[in-house]
């Protein structure tokens, strides 16, 4: 069978190697990163400030190394490792499997804060993350089917860095979250140039309320669509305009193909906490599976550091 001819150029690795190299190994150093232990007693004053009940014992700093360790190992796994790290750094205390399971699943971590001084490039992807681990053996032969969670992401495509994450069993549709996600991001000042997403992007709500804020898009409009506008102008023009050019020539007079980023995203943080999450609770589940993106997009702000 003949190969297919390649479509647009051929990809170029530019990167400084040794610069690239230097990163990768400072991903490594931030799953060690002991800076929760320079200022345990402050932290813990902050933390019991008017706090009602018993006091905190343990800081989120030190839960947040811990969460590090989840996608990988067991609670009761993570009790031992801490406890040997213990006896050999400082004696710092080390709380109980069970508390680490409350407290890494309570933990409140957010995305490093991104600032910007110019408009920004945006896409949007969604993709589902395994509840289990099981095997696709088991799944044909015995029929067992736990499902899917699934996580929509909003990144900026030309900084490759994650601005938006939502995680659900059940929710709305991706185009319905790219808008919110839109419009929380213009609420933080952030602006927005262009957007870009898939086919299943492609409804008159989303088209209309980027016409709204000026934002240009690149949406690819699905095969059998109407050019008429039935509610979206916006839409039928961009259905027009598709259909003239075809798919390769509208592809990249938009720059559709930076979207590519955003897949490119899901593919980083399965391989780097794994494609499924650990936790047997469905709200432990979504928090797992939530925490994988935010706990990548903090390894990689801190090896750029």
């Amino acid at each position: 069978m003949p190969k297919p001819e390649r479509w647009g150029k051929k990809f170029k690795d530019n990167r400084d190697w040794v610069e690239y190299n230097s990163k990768l190994i400072k991903r490594g150093e931030w799953f060690f990163d002991f800076s929760f232990l320079e200022d345990i007693s402050n932290e813990l004053k902050e933390m019991n400030k008017n706090k009602v009940g018993r006091p905190y014992q343990y800081t989120n700093s030190f839960i947040e190394f811990e969460s590090k360790l989840q996608p990988y190992f067991d609670y009761r796994s993570i009790q031992g490792i801490c406890e040997a790290l213990s006896e050999k750094i400082n004696g710092f205390p080390v709380n109980h499997y069970s508390n680490a399971c409350r407290r890494i699943n309570n933990l409140e971590i957010s995305l490093p804060e991104i600032t910007y001084d110019k408009p920004i490039f945006v896409g949007n992807d969604g993709s589902g993350i395994k509840v289990s681990n099981r095997g696709e053996w088991m799944r044909q032969k015995w029929q067992i089917r736990r499902g899917w969670i699934k996580a929509v992401i909003t990144v900026d495509v030309e900084e490759k860095k994650i601005l938006d994450i939502e995680v659900f069993e059940k929710g709305d549709s991706e185009p319905d979250i790219f808008e919110r996600h839109i419009n929380g991001l213009i609420k933080q000042g952030i602006k927005i140039r262009k957007v870009c997403a898939d086919g299943a992007h492609d409804k008159r709500k989303l088209f209309n309320a980027l016409e709204k804020h000026k934002i240009e898009h690149a949406i690819k409009p699905r095969s059998n669509a109407s050019t008429k506008a039935r509610g979206s102008a916006s839409r039928a023009r961009e259905v027009r305009k598709f259909k003239e050019l075809g798919y390769e020539e509208w592809a990249k007079e938009k720059g559709y193909g930076m979207r590519w980023a955003t897949e490119g995203k899901f593919s980083c943080v399965k391989r780097k906490f794994g494609e499924y999450v650990r936790s047997a609770k469905k709200r432990n589940m979504i928090e797992e599976a939530r925490r994988k993106f935010v706990l990548y997009e903090r390894m990689m702000a801190y090896a750029e550091a």
